[in-house]
């Protein structure tokens, strides 16, 4: 059993702290939707309303008709997505369209997008197959999650409580991160338990449809799972047409059919045709499965309601799925404690890569392989969490300069440049030199982003809630990789590093010599101060 936790997690644990960084920030995925938008000291002009914004939509985009989504944001209502004609998503805004009423598509920050990619899929694109290459992946990392946990489980139930307090500061660096890791993996487990059963169902579900159709059920299958999991029927149009019903009026019908709905979308099928239907789609508080949809037909009359007491096994099934993964079913607290765990967990997988490369390496003695994956964890840890910042930074500053059409494009970039350049960096760098550096940069980097935002945007970056929001998040996320550099460098002080973090080198190497002396007087300078 240690041994199938060790290489299991030490499989899945590179893959593992990308999501759970990502996912930690992510919990506040609606809240930096808004935290993205620019804001210029001359505010454009009052957007044009929902309906006025669906009749130009559709009339210059005809293809839109078939299928559209509305986001009734008392700010902007004019946000929207509709599928073009060679099937690429397209997002439209009422502050697109000049004084002509044409629409002039303007590029925006994608940032939001961007952390949930690097959430689920690991920031790898879909090439539009039918199974998402990224989201598959990480559906079997989380399976074999699951595994790591239960072994864990079972290693560490025998002696759970004296573990529980077993956060030593004496002894080696190995002692301390096993403590803390044994720590963390306790307390945090069941929060863990419940990351792994919803990412293996959401990351494996086609995976799992298609070998039974393809195994067992056969074609029909696909029928099935589709009937089951819309909410409506497709269009089959009979070329009849009709006035469109006004976007207020769709709301109020669906707030009589189900009073306590906060709606979140509308999804329009066939819009201005007489077989079309609208989807107002939205949220139920007080449940852990909170998702709730109503379906009219465009004369306002109910096809279908679903929600709480109203689901059929399928959606019942699946809605505490999707609520208990994202952390969006009890309001901030929740989600305030989902990003805490998320940030504890990132540092439960560097740990526990770490604990193998050291055990490994007492076993056998310091070897390539060791080495090289101590260096390569250290590198994709550094180079996600600094990649991340940098998107921040060019997410916020862009949109102020000559080069604001490329800023969706350049928060991946820059992403994907400091990630390599870091990875490229630690494989040749001293692990112990280059983890103080990483964790000399990284809260700065964090705490750059509130301060780069009050420079260019004034007090609008803490008056506004959800940028308030964000930024003491970003703060918080400082702070906590303040405290790890602390305890870094608290560790090297009271104990012997592994010889691993200082690299294994023949004696009289000048390339040793000057890391370690370089090393020595970093800790004396600290140590004075």
């Amino acid at each position: 059993m240690i041994d199938l936790h060790a290489w299991l997690g030490m499989a899945s644990g590179l893959a593992l702290f990308v999501a759970f960084f990502a996912g930690a920030i992510n919990v506040f995925h609606h809240e930096l939707h808004h935290w993205q938008e620019p804001h210029f000291a001359e505010q454009a002009a009052t957007p044009m309303g929902m309906d006025r914004l669906l009749e130009r939509v559709t009339e210059q985009y005809p293809d839109a008709r078939k299928r559209l989504y509305l986001l009734p944001d008392d700010d902007d209502p004019g946000v929207m997505w509709f599928e073009s004609a060679d099937s690429d998503w397209v997002t439209a805004h009422a502050t697109d369209f000049n004084a002509e009423g044409v629409h002039e598509a303007t590029p925006r920050s994608a940032l939001a997008d961007f952390i949930n990619e690097l959430h689920f899929a690991l920031g790898i694109p879909n090439p539009g197959w039918p199974i998402n290459i990224g989201m598959t992946f990480m559906g079997l990392i989380s399976v074999m999650y699951g595994v790591a946990l239960f072994s864990g489980l079972l290693i560490h139930w025998p002696k759970i409580r004296k573990e529980f307090f077993a956060l030593k500061h004496e002894g080696n660096m190995r002692r301390y991160w096993k403590n803390l890791h044994n720590v963390i993996g306790i307390i945090s487990f069941p929060f863990h338990l419940i990351m792994s059963v919803t990412g293996a169902a959401m990351g494996m579900f086609t995976v799992v449809a298609v070998l039974l159709g393809a195994l067992v059920f056969g074609p029909q299958l696909r029928g099935v799972i589709t009937e089951q999991t819309e909410v409506w029927s497709a269009v089959e149009s009979q070329g009849n047409t009709v006035i469109m019903p006004r976007m207020g009026d769709v709301l109020s019908a669906a707030r009589n059919e189900l009073p306590e709905l906060t709606v979140d979308w509308l999804e329009i099928r066939g819009y201005g045709d007489a077989a079309g239907w609208i989807d107002v789609a939205g949220s139920v508080p007080g449940y852990v499965g909170h998702h709730a949809h109503v379906v009219l037909d465009p004369t306002l009359g109910p096809l279908r309601v679903i929600a709480p007491g109203q689901r059929s096994l399928n959606f019942a099934s699946l809605s505490p799925v999707y609520s208990l993964h994202f952390g969006d079913y009890g309001g901030l607290l929740v989600k305030l404690l989902y990003f805490l765990l998320g940030l504890l967990g990132s540092l439960l997988f560097v740990s526990g890569n770490i604990l193998w490369c050291e055990r490994r390496s007492d076993r056998t003695g310091p070897g390539r392989s060791s080495a090289f994956l101590l260096r390569l964890t250290l590198g994709v840890c550094a180079g996600v969490v600094i990649g991340v910042a940098f998107s921040f930074l060019v997410s916020k500053l862009l949109p102020h300069t000559p080069l604001s059409g490329l800023v969706a494009l350049a928060e991946r970039g820059v992403f994907a440049v400091i990630l390599v350049l870091l990875v490229a960096w630690s494989l040749r760098a001293s692990p112990l030199r280059f983890s103080s550096q990483m964790l000399r940069v990284a809260p700065f980097c964090y705490l750059s982003i509130p301060l780069l935002q009050t420079v260019l945007e004034g007090s609008h970056a803490w008056l506004e809630a959800d940028n308030r929001l964000i930024n003491l998040v970003l703060l918080a996320v400082a702070a906590c990789l303040w405290v790890v550099r602390r305890q870094f460098r608290k560790r090297i002080r009271q104990a012997e590093p592994h010889p691993l973090w200082v690299g294994k080198v023949s004696e009289g190497d000048p390339r040793h010599l000057t890391d370690t002396e370089r090393e020595a007087d970093a800790v004396a300078s600290d140590s004075a101060r």
